[in-house]
Formats: structure tokens, C-alpha cells, sequence
């Protein structure tokens, strides 16, 4: 039985402590994403993660949009969006807590959506 616990329930329990864990956001700072609309034409922005769906929101011409986040305490943190205006359709994750919060400025990550997609101002 004691062979059972150790090899067994053991590393079972940390791993299972470990995937709960990575979901929580143990003490990080709250991280803010701003996508500026520098397309010319009114944006629709669509922006959602694992876990969450910010929902859809007009943009227009010069707007920003905006949201928060706590990114979680293994930073697997992700975030994508989907970008329309007339006819064109882009898709990019705005947000990859391992790859974008090293350059993002106090805190914040700022983007431009152009017509070639989504631009971060300070990477």
C-alpha cells in the first residue's frame, strides 16, 4: 500500500495541484491590451481565450479597444481575436503572455490593426 502512495497517489496528486494551479493568477499584475483602429473603416473586433469570450464590438475609424487581464501563475495566458472590416476578415492572438508581456510597456500592450493585420507598437 505504501509502494501504492508513493509511486502512484503521490505524483498524481502534484500534478493535479499543478493544472489547478496554472489557473490561478497567484499575485500577477493586471496586464491591459489596447487595439487602436488605424484601418480607415469602421473594425469589427471579436476577442476570446480558453476560458473566456469578451464578445464582438464595433470599432470605429481611430477607436480603441480594450481589456484586462491577470495572466495565470504559469504563463500560459492566450488570448486571440478576429478582425473584420467590409470584406476582409484577420485573425491573430493578441495576447501570449510568454511572448508578449517582456515588451509590453507598463503593463499594457498596445496594437495597431492596419489592413495587413494587427501591428504591436512596442515589440
Amino acid at each position: 500500500m505504501a509502494l501504492l502512495i508513493k509511486n502512484v497517489l503521490l505524483p498524481l496528486m502534484v500534478l493535479v495541484l499543478f493544472r489547478t494551479t496554472c489557473g490561478l493568477s497567484l499575485h500577477q499584475p493586471t496586464q491591459t491590451v489596447i487595439a487602436t483602429n488605424d484601418l480607415g473603416a469602421e473594425m469589427n473586433i471579436h476577442c476570446k481565450s480558453k476560458q473566456d469570450d469578451l464578445g464582438s464590438h464595433l470599432i470605429p475609424i481611430k477607436g480603441k479597444y480594450e481589456f484586462s487581464l491577470r495572466p495565470n501563475f504559469c504563463g500560459t495566458t492566450q488570448f486571440y481575436c478576429s478582425f473584420q472590416w467590409g470584406t476582409e476578415f484577420h485573425y491573430s492572438d493578441i495576447c501570449i503572455d510568454s511572448r508578449d508581456f517582456k515588451f509590453c510597456d507598463t503593463n499594457k500592450c498596445l496594437w495597431s490593426i492596419i489592413p495587413k493585420g494587427p501591428c504591436m507598437w512596442n515589440y
